[in-house]
């Protein structure tokens, strides 16, 4: 595999045509990801687009690898998740009620090379985990989270096909459950039994395509719309992941930005409405109230995570604040609540009000 970087990237694409001979462009890294090389092209007179290659090493401190032939998943499950946000031929019902959602077209794959080229977003676009970042929160964007997580689950439910094309977990194992729940097991003794059995819940529940990786750094945020990007992670298995990764991320927002924490804990109570309305019809209630408690669940192995597990957050230095996510997570394991209610008062009782 040859490969690419800013400098040699231009070189590339004119050397097998995917650019003209005189054609202008400007190539830069697009940072913050662990796992690929993403690069920005720049074009004059024609569509910017989005280079990626993976990584056999990750870019963290320990010992990380995953097989470079994840971006072949990735191409998969793209290809999935732009058939179930495709708008119906009537065009009504399929947005949110904030944003369009979508993700983007692939443009060409290099299966030798393990390249993969995409449409990009939007110029005017925002990584949404820099807005949360600053202190800026907006219950909006966590409405339209959920209506595209839950019409990404609805819309994959029990299928087989999908089961079928993506239904091995190699990569997902790789990127999530080892770094994640069995690294975290190995730093937090007193956590194993409880990390276990969620590793153990995961491959016995397999219901819908999961993305695996559904966070703030990959949710793009523009003036009416917001896209989603790297499916490197997807897989066919436990929805109840993509609920408490995502919800996990907000919540050590909350414990980093206490004691004005008030904001973020909303925003996990505005996820949860537009989730269920879109995924509520197709699974059933029985199936959705159990989702939930896993999800629960999944929020606390992931929130302990990334404090203790390889993939750790780049904030929430504070040693006080971090035993009290330990704390939460340790309760919810105890407990297994029913509702996110539990989590919220827990919180505000540990925090206080605002």
């Amino acid at each position: 595999m040859k490969l690419i970087d800013e400098s040699s990237a231009e070189g590339y694409l004119r050397q097998t045509g995917r650019i003209g001979p005189e054609e202008k462009v400007r190539v830069y890294e697009l940072l913050g990801g662990v796992s690929n090389v993403v690069l920005y092209v720049r074009r004059e007179r024609s569509d910017d687009f989005v280079l990626k290659q993976a990584r056999e090493q990750l870019r963290v401190p320990e010992p990380w690898f995953c097989s470079v032939e994840r971006i072949f998943r990735e191409a998969d499950v793209l290809r999935i998740c732009e058939r179930v946000l495709r708008p119906p031929i009537d065009g009504l019902g399929h947005e949110s009620a904030y944003f369009t959602v979508s993700t983007p077209r692939i443009l060409f794959e290099d299966r030798e090379q393990y390249i993969m080229a995409m449409t990009s977003a939007s110029p005017d676009h925002v990584v949404w985990k820099q807005e949360l970042m600053t202190g800026r929160s907006d219950a909006g964007i966590v409405a339209a989270c959920g209506h595209l997580l839950g019409r990404l689950h609805a819309g994959t439910w029990q299928d087989a096909a999908v089961a079928e094309q993506i239904g091995d977990q190699q990569v997902f194992d790789q990127l999530r459950i080892d770094p994640y729940y069995r690294h975290a097991a190995n730093v937090r003794e007193e956590f194993r039994p409880a990390l276990e059995r969620l590793i153990d819940s995961l491959s016995s529940h397999k219901l819908s395509l999961v993305h695996a990786d559904f966070s703030p750094k990959n949710l793009l945020v523009f003036s009416d719309g917001l896209m989603m990007v790297d499916f490197e992670t997807g897989h066919f298995g436990d929805p109840a992941f993509d609920v408490g990764f995502f919800l996990s991320h907000l919540m050590l927002k909350a414990f980093h930005f206490a004691p004005k924490h008030l904001p973020y804990l909303l925003q996990t109570e505005a996820f949860w409405p537009s989730y269920e309305a879109a995924l509520m019809k197709t699974a059933g209630e029985a199936a959705f109230r159990d989702l939930v408690g896993r999800g629960i669940l999944n929020f606390a192995g992931c929130a302990l995570a990334r404090l203790d597990g390889k993939s750790g957050i780049d904030y929430l230095d504070d040693e006080a604040r971090r035993d009290q996510v330990r704390r939460l997570c340790h309760d919810v394991f105890e407990e297994e609540p029913s509702t996110w209610k539990w989590v919220v008062d827990w919180t505000l009782q540990e925090l206080g009000d605002g």
